[in-house]
């Protein structure tokens, strides 16, 4: 039988507050006494519940009650069940007040040098009571560390989403790509049209090995028919690099997203072959979002749209 039939349309919360109350007390009489509800009544729910999921949930004996292997794996659920629905009344309540209170988020430099302080700029102009408690997470592994070990609320950055499936909670915010950035006295700026086989030979300055970024890099130039060129420079810092684009006559790979804001630096007319990468915001599966990261989330959303890039909420 369906879920809708056997169970969707025959479950109520009040026959599961029922059972959890009886299971607590540890017999019936006790929690009709705590429920002010005859015995007869208890006893009556708990018989259709077992006869509702088809199976035994509760054992009786002279010293009480007591949950089967079922009825554990039930009440657990049904914990988890009341707990998520204080949490959204509670959400309810925090939307109603003026937002304040601290959100701690892990980024990595990505974010942090593009999409983020837009999002916090935007917030801070409409809602001034929020304090902010950035978190650097450079990897995905990191960002995911700080959401279960409790250091962050969210983590935003390149999400792989089938890497998230078991765990997370994914809304997707637009898909980044890489672009070729030189200084403005670079003389490759000056050229209406590049290859990047034309590239190869100047000084570059790349992510350093160890990195999912330089990784992304890597496959960039094979995807263009290309072996990444020796970089002169390779390093963890994204500010190291734009200073040498900016500087200097480095060029760099830069995602889109950051190369739209940075200062003092152009997008190379150089078509790329390559697989996009999702930015997006991350939160665990288990854990319902508070009010101050929803109101994040919906305006990281917002300002999605103005990068050009759709919205999109995927639930991995």
């Amino acid at each position: 039988m369906e879920w809708d039939d056997r169970i969707g349309r025959r479950l109520t919360l009040r026959d599961l507050n029922i059972l959890l109350a009886a299971v607590e007390a540890g017999s019936v009489s006790k929690a009709a006494t705590k429920l002010r509800v005859s015995q007869p009544a208890i006893s009556k729910t708990i018989a259709q519940l077992e006869q509702v999921v088809g199976a035994r949930l509760l054992t009786r004996s002279s010293r009480g009650i007591e949950p089967t292997e079922h009825g554990h794996a039930m009440i657990a659920r049904i914990r988890a069940a009341i707990r998520e629905l204080r949490a959204g009344i509670d959400t309810m309540n925090d939307v109603a007040k003026t937002p304040s209170g601290e959100l701690r988020i892990a980024a990595n430099q990505v974010a942090l040098s593009g999409v983020l302080p837009t999002i916090i700029d935007s917030l801070c102009n409409r809602h001034g009571g929020i304090v902010y408690h950035v978190v650097p997470s450079p990897t995905f592994a990191d960002q995911v560390r700080v959401l279960e070990d409790g250091s962050a609320d969210l983590a935003i950055g390149r999400v792989n989403l089938p890497d998230v499936a078991d765990r997370l909670r994914v809304v997707e915010l637009f898909q980044d790509k890489f672009v070729v950035v030189a200084g403005l006295r670079n003389r490759w700026t000056r050229r209406k049209k590049i290859t990047l086989a034309e590239l190869v030979k100047e000084p570059w300055a790349f992510p350093a090995l160890d990195t999912m970024t330089r990784q992304y890099v890597v496959e960039v130039f094979r995807a263009n028919g290309l072996e990444i060129p020796k970089p002169n420079v390779a390093a963890y810092s994204l500010q190291l690099h734009q200073w040498l684009v900016v500087e200097s006559d480095f060029l760099a790979l830069f995602p889109a997203s950051l190369a739209r804001t940075a200062e003092g630096m152009r997008v190379l007319p150089v078509p790329l072959t390559q697989e996009p990468r999702s930015i997006g915001i991350m939160t665990l599966k288990y854990r319902t979002p508070g009010a101050l990261a929803q109101l994040f989330i919906d305006e990281a959303q917002a300002v999605a749209q103005e990068f050009h890039w759709g919205a999109q909420d995927r639930r991995a």
